[in-house]
């Protein structure tokens, strides 16, 4: 997908105006607190590893100093970037607010937030934090509830929390391989990323209460069954052992129908299978995700994420693992 190369926009002894401008570009639009003082460094290498982006984002203030940075929906109206991005606090710490939800990160600490949500995050005078830019179907086809989980803190003093800290640390830290080899070590550390924040996160996410475990149950069956073209509103309720009834207003929870979100998720899997090499063609993405009509099927991704799949099956990253 990508030629594997680290820049560095921002080097010390840049201005202020010029980090702001470059993590606007690169990140998301955003108003930030200007930091008017000769002293003020900062340091920002990005580097792309397959479909992840990896940023290494630092920043040094004078007299304690925070840097306060806002995106507002107005911002994201103009700048409707659908990524999502995991902090790994390295060093000093920091506040970010998303969903209602504060948390305070502290090294060692991971969070995950959404570029389709207002946020606000506050840091200095010292920090440092690693930047993972992930392409967002390639979260939700492996955790549908991620819009959920941000703004929620994982230490890596837990055992799942220190072996994802590890596992992203040593990505980072590679030396860089080629593509292909990037695309399946990426996509290995995402799934061990998911199955932490859902091991970690979700008992603390949804009320223990009888609705929100149906409907998780529901999910799961949709998941597990994404490559059935025949699965509808009925057949999915008839397996939950409800009516058609009940499984809509369990999904309207969410503000969505449980079809709508079929689509999606068969959507986020297609996505993942070309953008990861698990599918050559095109037809194969659609015909294994429970799409009949390989022309629907197009439109309905270009709709989605504003390329082709043709043009995600043709990029280098994408192209399967033959040795």
């Amino acid at each position: 997908m990508r030629t594997l190369m680290i820049s560095t926009p921002v080097k010390p002894g840049d201005g202020f105006d010029h980090y702001h401008q470059v993590t606007c570009r690169n990140y998301s639009v955003t108003d930030c607190k200007p930091v008017a003082h000769q002293n003020f460094r900062a340091l920002v290498s990005i580097r792309e590893f397959g479909a992840l982006v990896l940023s290494d984002i630092s920043c040094s203030t004078p007299n304690d100093e925070l840097i306060e940075v806002t995106r507002t929906p107005a911002h994201i109206r103009k700048d409707y970037r659908d990524d999502f991005q995991l902090w790994l606090n390295l060093e000093g710490g920091a506040v970010f607010a998303q969903n209602g939800l504060e948390v305070r990160m502290r090294p060692g600490d991971l969070v995950l937030h959404d570029q389709t949500q207002p946020f606000a995050l506050a840091f200095g005078p010292q920090h440092r934090a690693i930047l993972i830019t992930i392409p967002r179907p390639l979260v939700i086809s492996r955790l549908p509830t991620a819009s959920k989980l941000v703004a929620r803190r994982i230490s890596s003093d837990t055992r799942l929390g220190a072996l994802t800290w590890t596992v992203l640390n040593q990505l980072v830290a590679l030396e860089e391989p080629n593509d292909e080899v990037a695309k399946r070590i990426g996509a290995s550390a995402l799934d061990i990323l998911a199955t932490t924040f859902e091991a970690e996160l979700m008992d603390t996410t949804y009320e223990a209460s009888r609705q929100s475990r149906r409907l998780i149950q529901a999910k799961r069956y949709i998941s597990a069954n994404l490559h059935d073209s025949r699965l509808d509103l009925d057949t999915i309720a008839n397996a939950q052992n409800m009516s058609s009834r009940t499984l809509n207003r369990l999904f309207a929870l969410e503000g969505t129908t449980p079809i709508r979100w079929l689509w999606q998720q068969r959507l986020a899997a297609s996505f993942k299978a070309l953008a990861e090499g698990h599918v050559i063609y095109v037809t194969d993405a659609a015909f294994n995700f429970g799409f009949s009509d390989s022309s629907h099927f197009s439109r309905a991704f270009k709709a989605a994420f504003g390329q082709s799949p043709q043009n995600l099956a043709r990029s280098p990253s994408s192209r399967r693992q033959t040795s």
